[in-house]
Protein backbone atom coordinates (compact mmCIF):
# COMPACT_ATOMS: atom_id res chain seq x y z
CA UNK A 1 0.00 0.00 0.00
CA UNK A 2 1.70 3.14 -0.62
CA UNK A 3 0.70 6.12 1.34
CA UNK A 4 0.98 10.33 0.95
CA UNK A 5 -0.68 13.66 2.08
CA UNK A 6 -3.48 14.71 -0.26
CA UNK A 7 -2.85 17.23 -2.44
CA UNK A 8 -5.48 17.71 -4.92
CA UNK A 9 -9.08 17.38 -5.65
CA UNK A 10 -9.24 14.02 -6.74
CA UNK A 11 -6.94 12.59 -4.31
CA UNK A 12 -9.28 14.30 -1.34
CA UNK A 13 -12.50 12.74 -3.33
CA UNK A 14 -10.75 9.53 -3.05
CA UNK A 15 -10.33 9.29 0.57
CA UNK A 16 -13.67 10.74 1.21
CA UNK A 17 -15.02 7.59 -0.97
CA UNK A 18 -12.61 5.40 0.96
CA UNK A 19 -14.66 7.12 4.58
CA UNK A 20 -18.28 7.24 2.52
CA UNK A 21 -17.59 2.98 1.94
CA UNK A 22 -16.34 2.24 5.58
CA UNK A 23 -18.33 4.44 8.26
CA UNK A 24 -21.54 5.44 5.84
CA UNK A 25 -21.77 2.08 3.88
CA UNK A 26 -20.30 -0.40 6.26
CA UNK A 27 -20.82 1.44 9.87
CA UNK A 28 -24.02 2.82 8.84
CA UNK A 29 -22.83 6.51 10.51
CA UNK A 30 -24.85 9.32 9.18
CA UNK A 31 -23.41 11.96 6.60
CA UNK A 32 -23.51 14.74 8.78
CA UNK A 33 -21.92 12.85 11.56
CA UNK A 34 -18.94 11.52 9.00
CA UNK A 35 -18.25 14.97 7.28
CA UNK A 36 -18.61 16.75 10.48
CA UNK A 37 -17.04 20.22 9.26
CA UNK A 38 -13.31 19.28 10.49
CA UNK A 39 -12.00 18.11 6.98
CA UNK A 40 -10.40 21.33 6.04
CA UNK A 41 -8.90 21.73 9.03
CA UNK A 42 -6.87 18.17 8.70
CA UNK A 43 -4.05 16.84 7.02
CA UNK A 44 -5.77 14.09 5.01
CA UNK A 45 -4.26 10.85 3.88
CA UNK A 46 -5.12 8.13 1.57
CA UNK A 47 -4.02 4.78 0.79
CA UNK A 48 -3.50 3.20 -2.45
CA UNK A 49 -3.14 -0.73 -4.47
CA UNK A 50 -2.13 0.22 -7.93
CA UNK A 51 -3.86 3.32 -8.21
CA UNK A 52 -7.03 2.17 -6.29
CA UNK A 53 -7.89 4.25 -3.27
CA UNK A 54 -8.02 1.74 -0.35
CA UNK A 55 -7.21 3.88 2.72
CA UNK A 56 -7.82 6.65 4.70
CA UNK A 57 -7.21 8.63 7.75
CA UNK A 58 -7.20 12.78 9.03
CA UNK A 59 -4.74 14.30 11.33
CA UNK A 60 -5.97 17.34 12.93
CA UNK A 61 -3.00 19.64 14.73
CA UNK A 62 -3.54 21.49 18.17
CA UNK A 63 -1.06 23.30 20.62
CA UNK A 64 0.86 20.65 21.71
CA UNK A 65 -1.41 17.12 20.38
CA UNK A 66 -1.95 15.84 17.27
CA UNK A 67 -5.22 14.25 16.73
CA UNK A 68 -5.25 10.95 14.59
CA UNK A 69 -9.14 11.03 12.84
CA UNK A 70 -11.00 8.28 10.58
CA UNK A 71 -8.29 6.13 10.23
CA UNK A 72 -10.09 3.97 7.53
CA UNK A 73 -9.27 0.60 5.47
CA UNK A 74 -11.58 -0.80 2.87
CA UNK A 75 -13.52 -4.34 4.46
CA UNK A 76 -11.23 -6.32 1.26
CA UNK A 77 -7.89 -4.77 1.80
CA UNK A 78 -7.57 -5.36 5.94
CA UNK A 79 -4.99 -7.27 7.45
CA UNK A 80 -2.03 -7.94 5.61
CA UNK A 81 -0.70 -5.29 7.64
CA UNK A 82 -2.49 -1.85 6.03
CA UNK A 83 -3.39 -0.90 9.47
CA UNK A 84 -0.27 -0.86 10.94
CA UNK A 85 1.41 0.32 7.89
CA UNK A 86 -0.87 3.81 7.90
CA UNK A 87 -0.96 4.09 12.08
CA UNK A 88 2.93 4.12 11.85
CA UNK A 89 2.47 6.45 8.64
CA UNK A 90 0.34 8.88 10.77
CA UNK A 91 3.04 8.69 13.25
CA UNK A 92 5.84 9.35 11.33
CA UNK A 93 4.13 12.62 9.94
CA UNK A 94 3.45 13.63 13.52
CA UNK A 95 6.99 13.13 14.85
CA UNK A 96 8.68 14.99 11.54
CA UNK A 97 6.17 17.99 12.69
CA UNK A 98 7.49 18.09 16.10
CA UNK A 99 4.40 16.85 17.70
CA UNK A 100 5.18 15.08 21.16
CA UNK A 101 1.52 13.35 21.90
CA UNK A 102 -0.66 11.95 19.99
CA UNK A 103 -4.60 11.61 20.95
CA UNK A 104 -7.41 9.55 19.45
CA UNK A 105 -10.91 7.90 19.55
CA UNK A 106 -10.51 4.18 19.08
CA UNK A 107 -13.18 1.65 18.99
CA UNK A 108 -13.40 -0.38 22.50
CA UNK A 109 -12.95 -3.08 19.88
CA UNK A 110 -9.91 -1.80 18.72
CA UNK A 111 -7.78 -0.79 21.70
CA UNK A 112 -5.56 -3.72 21.96
CA UNK A 113 -4.38 -2.58 18.19
CA UNK A 114 -3.59 1.25 19.46
CA UNK A 115 -2.16 -0.42 22.96
CA UNK A 116 0.46 -2.04 20.51
CA UNK A 117 1.58 1.15 19.98
CA UNK A 118 1.76 3.08 23.39
CA UNK A 119 -1.56 4.26 23.10
CA UNK A 120 -2.84 4.26 26.73
CA UNK A 121 -6.74 4.55 27.79
CA UNK A 122 -6.80 8.64 29.40
CA UNK A 123 -10.79 8.84 29.84
CA UNK A 124 -13.87 7.11 30.54
CA UNK A 125 -15.55 5.57 27.35
CA UNK A 126 -17.69 7.45 25.30
CA UNK A 127 -19.84 6.51 22.32
CA UNK A 128 -21.39 8.39 19.61
CA UNK A 129 -22.42 7.47 16.10
CA UNK A 130 -23.86 3.95 17.81
CA UNK A 131 -20.42 3.30 17.96
CA UNK A 132 -18.35 2.85 21.83
CA UNK A 133 -14.89 4.40 21.87
CA UNK A 134 -12.21 4.96 23.93
CA UNK A 135 -9.81 8.30 24.35
CA UNK A 136 -6.39 7.19 23.95
CA UNK A 137 -3.09 9.27 23.84
CA UNK A 138 0.56 7.98 23.49
CA UNK A 139 4.08 9.98 23.93
CA UNK A 140 6.25 9.90 21.00
CA UNK A 141 10.25 9.89 21.24
CA UNK A 142 11.50 13.28 20.18
CA UNK A 143 12.69 13.47 16.26
CA UNK A 144 16.11 14.07 15.09
CA UNK A 145 14.60 14.65 12.08
CA UNK A 146 11.56 17.04 13.47
CA UNK A 147 11.09 20.03 11.20
CA UNK A 148 12.13 23.49 13.16
CA UNK A 149 12.57 27.25 11.84
CA UNK A 150 16.04 26.24 11.26
CA UNK A 151 15.08 24.72 8.12
CA UNK A 152 14.66 27.95 6.40
CA UNK A 153 11.58 29.35 4.02
CA UNK A 154 12.61 26.90 1.12
CA UNK A 155 11.84 24.05 3.30
CA UNK A 156 8.89 25.00 5.24
CA UNK A 157 7.28 26.14 2.10
CA UNK A 158 7.60 23.01 0.28
CA UNK A 159 3.63 20.95 0.38
CA UNK A 160 2.53 19.43 3.27
CA UNK A 161 5.27 15.80 3.82
CA UNK A 162 6.99 16.51 0.41
CA UNK A 163 9.18 18.59 3.07
CA UNK A 164 12.75 16.34 1.69
CA UNK A 165 12.12 17.53 -2.34
CA UNK A 166 12.50 20.70 -3.98
CA UNK A 167 9.68 23.19 -3.84
CA UNK A 168 8.12 24.51 -6.62
CA UNK A 169 8.77 28.34 -5.05
CA UNK A 170 12.48 27.37 -4.99
CA UNK A 171 12.75 27.68 -9.12
CA UNK A 172 11.60 31.91 -8.33
CA UNK A 173 15.06 31.76 -7.03
CA UNK A 174 16.27 30.98 -10.71
CA UNK A 175 14.46 34.43 -11.94
CA UNK A 176 16.06 36.75 -9.05
CA UNK A 177 19.06 38.49 -10.54
CA UNK A 178 20.95 39.02 -6.81
CA UNK A 179 19.78 36.31 -4.43
CA UNK A 180 19.23 37.11 -0.81
CA UNK A 181 21.40 36.46 1.69
CA UNK A 182 20.37 34.25 4.64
Amino acid sequence: MDLKIVSSAEELQQAFGVRILVYIGEQACPWAEEFDGNDFAATQILGTVDGEPVATARIRWFQDFAKLERLSIRPEWRGGGNGHRLLQYLMEICRKKGFRRLYLHAQMRLASFYRGYGFEIVGQPFGFSDHDYLEMACNLAESEDRLTLEHGPMVLNRPEGAWESVGVLEASLDRMEVPLSA
